[in-house]
C-alpha cells in the first residue's frame, strides 16, 4: 500500500468515528438517556409469492406465538405491575415499497366496484401493516388501547386491513353496503371461526365481543366475497404495534430483560430478532424485509 493510499485511509477513518462520536452526542442530548443500538439479528421465515402468500404466513408457527407471548408456562398470563425503571424500545421496518392489489368482484357489481387496496403502504422504504410484537412479557403497564373499535365494510372492501385490539375488547362491525355478507372470524390456529356475522343493509352495526376473547392473529373473510378481507390483531400485552407506511414502532415501559421481537406481513412474510431491554435505556431496532 503507498503513504498516500494509506493516508487517504486513515483520513477517511477518523471523519467516519468523528461523524458517528457526533451522532451519539445529539441523540444523548435530545433524548436525555442513554441509546443503545442493537443490531436486529433476524432470521427469515420465507417470502412466499403469488396467491399462496397469504395462506403460507399465516400457517407459519411465528404466528402463533403472538398467542403465547405472555408470561407463564402457556404464555398466556400478563400482570398488570408497576415498572420501576423500564426501558424503551424505537424501531422501525424498512425494505418496503409501495405495493397495491387491484380487485376486480365478479358479482354484486351494483355495490362491488374494481377497486385497488394498499397492501404494503410504504413512505421513505417503511413497511406499514406489519405487526410487530414481544415475546416473552409476563408483567408491565395496562394495555390502554381502546375498548371498542370500529370494522367497517364500506365499497365491498373492509377498512382498516390490519388493526390491533386489546384483549377483551369490543368490534363495532359497520355495515355500509346493501347486500348480504357473511363475515368470518377465523384465528390463526384455531380450526374454525370465532365467531360470525351476518350484514345485510347498508348502515347496520354488529357488536361482537367474541372475537378479542383471547390473543390471536385473526383473519376475517367474507363466504359471500372472497376478496373482502382484513386482519385483527388482539394483544395479550400492550407490547404489540401495527406499522403505518414509514414503518416505525415504539414500545415504552418495557420490562427489562430479554425477549423475542416477532414481525408479521400478509404479503412479506415474518422475521425475528433478539433484542435485550436495559433498565432506562433506550434501545434502537431496525428489521429489514
Amino acid at each position: 500500500m503507498t503513504a498516500l493510499k494509506a493516508e487517504g485511509l486513515a483520513r477517511r477513518s477518523i471523519l467516519t468515528l468523528a461523524l458517528l462520536a457526533a451522532c451519539r452526542g445529539d441523540a444523548d442530548s435530545a433524548e436525555g438517556t442513554r441509546i443503545a443500538d442493537v443490531p436486529a439479528s433476524v432470521s427469515t421465515s420465507g417470502d412466499a409469492s403469488a396467491a399462496d402468500r397469504t395462506a403460507a404466513m399465516a400457517a407459519g408457527r411465528e404466528v402463533l406465538t403472538l398467542a403465547h407471548a405472555a408470561g407463564g408456562a402457556d404464555g398466556a398470563d400478563y400482570t398488570v405491575k408497576a415498572v420501576p425503571t423500564p426501558g424503551v424500545i424505537i424501531g422501525q421496518l424498512t425494505g418496503g415499497s409501495p405495493r397495491d392489489t387491484s380487485i376486480t368482484p365478479t358479482h354484486d357489481l351494483g355495490v362491488c366496484r374494481p377497486f385497488s387496496q394498499s397492501i404494503v403502504p410504504s413512505s421513505n422504504g417503511g413497511v406499514g401493516n406489519g405487526v410487530v410484537w414481544l415475546v416473552g412479557v409476563g408483567s408491565g403497564p395496562r394495555d390502554d388501547a381502546p375498548r371498542r373499535v370500529k370494522l367497517t365494510l364500506d365499497g365491498c372492501r373492509l377498512e382498516p386491513r390490519v388493526q390491533r385490539i386489546a384483549l377483551g375488547s369490543t368490534i363495532m362491525v359497520n355495515g355500509r353496503d346493501a347486500m348480504m355478507s357473511r363475515l368470518q372470524f377465523t384465528a390463526v390456529g384455531e380450526p374454525t371461526s370465532r365467531t360470525t356475522v351476518l350484514l345485510s343493509d347498508a348502515g347496520q352495526i354488529v357488536p361482537t365481543s367474541d372475537v378479542s376473547a383471547a390473543p390471536a392473529l385473526v383473519h376475517v373473510t367474507d363466504d359471500l366475497h372472497p376478496w373482502v378481507q382484513a386482519w385483527l390483531v388482539v394483544a395479550p400485552h400492550p407490547f404489540v404495534a401495527v406499522t403505518g407506511a414509514d414503518g416505525a414502532f415504539r414500545f415504552d415501559n418495557v420490562p427489562p430483560g430479554r425477549y423475542t421481537l416477532m414481525v408479521w406481513h400478509e404479503r412479506l412474510g415474518t422475521r425475528q430478532a433478539g433484542v435485550k431491554v436495559d433498565a432506562a435505556v433506550q434501545t434502537r431496532m431496525q428489521v429489514e424485509f
